[in-house]
């Protein structure tokens, strides 16, 4: 992996949105962003001692603030190496490094034994898995009976445009599918898996104000006076359409906090539980 001041013009250009945030070091979110983490916990019961495995941390926000909210116990992977360093070196900054250990691993194919946690969250993460179905059996494996899984897929709730879906792709290098709530509700179903919390989402339309001062600020990050000047603003080029097309792609999108538990021995559904009124 070469150093900021080693990259070219050519690296910048042929990297997709996942490695180019890893460059700048944008603070990638889970969908909802704190105020998800913390429903979770709270639905999950997730509190001090208790091990949790976080697919997908990218720079590691997502475990830093369930650290800070329960104290639990993390191991917390990511494909990108790059990305494993920002979340190592944000983690310390904010004293939580003792209770996180990152790792490069694939989520497909864990080195971790099988029922080793009490909680597994893997965010929006697994659509952009290949042969996601892997993926999902390891989340399984590697959870104890009676422990929680927490998924929070995003999916489309009004049709993109064909252009539009074309360009995501091509930026995060990825066959991104026109599926809705019920696919991942249908992918996570499981003879062992017991859905106990599910509520729904949609994201807001950000404005261009809002959106230029957000790229504004990331952009004047002080470790990116490192590249050379025509490699920063190839940078600055790429990051900037990056943004507004995922502002564009989200305005059709939504997304659902799903909890469920692992329960070997009970297929019993419920029956009558009521609804909010």
């Amino acid at each position: 992996m070469k150093n900021l001041e080693e990259l070219t013009i050519e690296d910048i250009l042929d990297m997709d949105y996942n490695n180019i945030i890893s460059v700048v070091k944008e603070t990638n979110r889970v969908p909802g962003g704190y105020a998800t983490l913390q429903e979770i916990a709270n639905a999950a019961g997730i509190k001090k001692g208790k091990k949790v495995l976080e697919i997908g941390t990218s720079t590691g926000i997502s475990a830093i603030e369930l650290t800070r909210l329960t104290e639990c116990n993390m191991e917390s992977i990511d494909i990108n190496e790059r990305s494993i360093q920002e979340a190592k070196e944000r983690a310390k900054l904010e004293r939580v490094g003792s209770f996180i250990n990152f790792s490069v691993q694939d989520a497909r194919n864990t080195i971790f034994d099988s029922e080793s946690f009490d909680f597994v969250f893997c965010g929006n993460v697994t659509s952009l898995i290949p042969e996601r179905e892997r993926a999902r059996e390891e989340y399984f494996r590697v959870l104890k009976n009676g422990g929680f899984l927490a998924a929070v897929p995003m999916y489309y709730i009004k049709t993109p445009s064909e252009k539009l879906l074309n360009d995501v792709r091509s930026a995060i290098k990825t066959n991104v599918e026109v599926v809705g709530k019920d696919y991942w509700i249908d992918f996570y179903r499981h003879k062992n898996m017991c859905f106990k919390y599910v509520r729904d989402f949609k994201f807001d339309y950000i404005d261009n104000k809002t959106l230029d001062l957000f790229i504004e600020y990331i952009l004047n990050k002080p470790h990116l006076k490192c590249l050379k000047p025509d490699v920063y603003n190839t940078l600055c080029k790429k990051y900037r359409e990056y943004i507004y097309l995922f502002r564009d792609n989200l305005s059709h999108m939504g997304y659902t906090i799903i909890l469920m538990s692992k329960e070997m021995n009970n297929d019993e559904p419920e029956l009558f539980i009521g609804s909010p009124i």
